[in-house]
Order: C-alpha cells, then structure tokens, then sequence
C-alpha cells in the first residue's frame, strides 16, 4: 500500500536537492543565533549591575534555604517543565537536595512537596513572564516559602508579583528572538539561555552549599555509581589509593566498585585536545540580515562616522533622530548599526527601567561589524 504524501511538503528524492541545501542553512543560522545569544547573556552579567545584584540576592535565597536544612524546588510549565526536570537532576547529582513541581499538578496534592516549616525555596521559570498556571500557583505558595524566577523578561506579571524575591534574568535580544527568525514564537533560543544561565546557576549553587572540592567530588561520585561519570570516578579513586598505598581489598572499596572500575578499561573515552583555533573566530562570516545592512549602508547618503559611540545619552538620541545609520570607525574597529534599532533598543529599555550603563551596552553590542 502506498502512503498518500503530504500537501504540505514535497518528496525529496535524492541529496542535492535545493530543499535540503536550504534547510542545512537554516540549521547554520539557528546555531549561529544560539551562540549569538548565549554571547549577549555573557555579556549581560559582565555588564548589568541590575542582573548581577538580582542573582546575588536569588543566590543568598536559595543557599540559606539549603543552609536551614531546606531544599529547591523548581516550577514550569510547557517547555520550562522540561527545563525545570533537568535542573532538579543537576542540582541532585551536585548533592544540592531539589524537588520538581508541575503546576497543575500542585494545585491537585502536589503542594505538600513544599514545606515552609523545613525552609524550603522555589525556583519557577517562566521565559514570558506571564504563565497563568504559575501565577495560581504562587496564590497557594505560603508566604513564607521565597520565589525566585528564572526568565528572559525583565517587566511581566511575575516579576511584579509580590512573592518573588529576585530574578534570573535570561534577557533575550530582538536580534535573536523566535518571533524575528523564524516568523514564530518556537521555544528554542529562549530554552537554550534558560537551561545554560541554570546550569552555572547549579554549579555556582553547589560550590555556596558545600565549599570543600573534595567533598563536592566524593559526593558527586556517590551518586553517579552507574554510566561513564560513575565508572571515571572510580577509577580516580582506585589509581589514588593505589598511589597512597591502599590495599586492593580495602573494605572501603567494595567488589562492587572494583567490578565497574575494572569493565571501564576497555570504554575509557579519551578527549580530544582541542585549541581554540580549531572552533574559529564566529563573527568572521557575515550573515545574510548583516550584509543587507552593508549594503544598505554603502548607498545610504543619511549616516555618519564616529571614532567611537557617544556616552551621553542625549548626544546619542540626537544622532540616531537625524541620521538613519550610525558608523563607528577606529583602528580597532568598524561597525554599524541602523538608527531605527538603536532607538528601538533605547525604548524597549526605558519601559523596562534599565540603567544608562545597562542601555549603552546593549547598544553597544547591538553593532555589527562590517568590512567597508
């Protein structure tokens, strides 16, 4: 029986097909974005004394609540459920005790997860800012039990809502935004900076909760006693009793362990040795939107050249209001940048109330580089 095909897509019969060479330079431009985006995140806590106090104060919550015996308890919905999932499994395997909480499902006896008489913290996260099912959940939450929210939205009804404490702000640039790449909201880069801002959120978590290394270590390797993390832990740890003189039927070192150790021999996984040189320089190819705006810029007659971009914010709205690009031209550098984005940046973040510092930045790093 033939399967009748769809009316949507065509049949690709073999690999050169123009389709396919489309859809690896989709692939090209949505891997370009992500590292773009993680970029700007790095750039953001280098940069944002905003975000940086904001995880400060959410750090100090989450650690004193471990401190009095409480653990994290992390909150989501659609996407953010599954990021929530892998961060209660990092957190877990660090030692750092956390407890997964589906919002719904709260709202039907799960809520008996949070304790507020054992000190317990919630993490909820939220890209938007304005997921209804958190915000009923925070209705039931005790008073008592502090919230931190972790989204790429820094004004939105539950940063507002009284409950939550302080943020982790994954701030997601209009360059890189679903809607802007793909004509649709798919949660994609937005997830990406989600789950890397909580992956060193969990490491830096863990080393506040439990200082000494070697113990972060030795807990580490208790709780992974199967897989490759199991199996080079335990190896680490028989070559150094070895090295120290220990008996290979030390009580310490079960059978068990001498079993794994011994059947890893033959799977040990040597890394490469990568150089830097060998991932390259990323913004040394000029993508499509950016060579449009080369073009754009070389037949332009309504644009001016600076030596650098001016820190008065007056001097700089003067400029972007009467020219349409904005160049700036150095022996260091050439870069550009349209005046309609710069002054879209500069309201996106007076409405969210950054910082002069905070706005310069982001325009700042909303220049692109060019080759005149």
């Amino acid at each position: 029986m033939i399967r009748r095909g769809s009316e949507l897509s065509f049949h690709i019969e073999d690999d050169t097909s123009p389709l396919l060479e489309d859809a690896v330079r989709r692939v090209d431009s949505v891997l370009a974005s992500q590292n773009r985006a993680i970029s700007y995140l790095v750039g953001q806590y280098r940069n944002s004394k905003w975000s940086q106090d904001h995880m400060k104060t959410a750090l100090k919550i989450l650690n004193n609540s471990l401190n009095q015996g409480g653990k994290v308890i992390v909150s989501g919905i659609g996407k953010s459920y599954k990021i929530a999932s892998k961060t209660v499994a990092t957190l877990n395997s660090l030692s750092v005790h956390s407890a997964l909480l589906h919002p719904s499902e709260a709202l039907h006896g799960d809520l008996g997860i949070i304790r507020e008489d054992h000190h317990d913290s919630l993490v909820i996260i939220s890209a938007s800012g304005n997921s209804p099912e958190l915000t009923t959940l925070l209705e039931y939450v005790p008073a008592s039990v502090p919230v931190v929210l972790v989204t790429c939205t820094k004004v939105s009804a539950l940063s507002k809502h009284p409950k939550v404490k302080a943020l982790f702000y994954a701030e997601l640039p209009p360059n890189v935004s679903e809607k802007n790449l793909y004509g649709l909201q798919a949660p994609t880069i937005s997830t990406t900076i989600c789950l890397t801002l909580l992956d060193g959120i969990s490491i830096a978590l863990s080393e506040l909760h439990i200082k000494d290394l070697e113990v972060r270590q030795k807990r580490f390797g208790d709780r992974h006693p199967g897989g490759a993390i199991g199996l080079h832990y335990l190896q680490d740890l028989d070559q150094t009793r070895r090295l120290s003189g220990s008996n290979g039927s030390n009580s310490e070192f079960s059978s068990t362990e001498k079993s794994v150790s011994e059947a890893s021999s033959e799977s040990v996984y040597e890394q490469p040795n990568l150089q830097d040189d060998d991932f390259g320089d990323a913004n040394d190819i000029l993508e499509l939107p950016d060579l449009k705006l080369l073009n754009e810029i070389k037949l332009s007659v309504s644009k001016i050249t600076l030596p650098r971009v001016p820190g008065d914010e007056l001097e700089l709205l003067r400029l972007a209001l009467m020219y349409d690009f904005l160049l700036v031209m150095n022996a260091d550098t050439s870069q550009g940048i349209r005046t309609k984005n710069l002054l879209d940046i500069y309201r996106k973040s007076k409405l969210q109330e950054d910082s002069w510092d905070e706005i310069l930045w982001k325009i700042n790093d909303s220049f692109i580089k060019l080759s005149l």
